[in-house]
């Protein structure tokens, strides 16, 4: 699953959602609270509804046909810490649960760039075995590398940006991008949540 890492100035706002749940009483919005857990102490997890529709047609008839269709978005976030996870779909999604978020607590919501000293900091936190490290010089121009000692990986650092980091850590892949995206490949519900939890363990440690 790949998620894309924000910072929200007052997390503790965010307890306001749980009011906003869809109900069979209101009436339905393009963009509602499906689901509001506390999963661990301080950890929650929610599920927006979004409602879009495929438009189908030809060029020169143009749209003939709607076909409504349901996504949902997971996020996670935490009281004890700013960062906010949002599950990565299409932008377009994410922009409508990050301004329908804002507008019900009234927070600000931002997206994060992971850059070189934290990067090294979550690979160091994770102890994570460097299966593949991409990066780039000051003309932009990419690069990668395998199986990667952290000691090469600092000297990397030193010198260009690196732009994505895949580690092993307890036999699961996980990515992390100087973008904000985290991916994992592994989408299990218990996983989900100690990998929610280890990764803003991670990035927080030393702040």
């Amino acid at each position: 699953m790949n998620f894309t890492l924000f910072k929200v100035d007052k997390p503790k706002r965010l307890k306001k959602l749980d009011s906003n749940k869809a109900s069979f009483f209101k009436r339905h919005e393009d963009v509602e609270l499906f689901h509001f857990n506390e999963i661990e102490l301080n950890m929650f997890h929610i599920v927006y509804h979004l409602k879009d529709e495929y438009l189908v047609g030809t060029k020169r008839v143009g749209n003939q046909m709607h076909l409504p269709f349901t996504q949902f978005v997971n996020c996670f976030f935490f009281l004890d810490s700013n960062y906010f996870l949002i599950e990565e779909v299409l932008k377009e999604y994410q922009s409508d649960v990050i301004n329908h978020i804002q507008k019900k607590t009234n927070v600000t919501i931002e997206r994060q760039i992971l850059e070189n000293d934290k990067l090294l900091e979550i690979q160091t936190n994770l102890n994570g075995f460097i299966k593949k490290v991409e990066y780039k010089d000051e003309d932009d121009d990419d690069y990668y590398l395998d199986a990667v000692s952290s000691e090469k990986l600092r000297e990397l650092a030193d010198d260009y940006t690196l732009d994505r980091l895949t580690m092993l850590i307890e036999n699961q892949f996980l990515s992390v991008y100087h973008n904000g995206k985290i991916s994992v490949d592994n989408s299990s519900e218990n996983y989900l949540i100690k990998f929610t939890r280890d990764i803003i363990n991670a990035i927080t440690h030393n702040n």
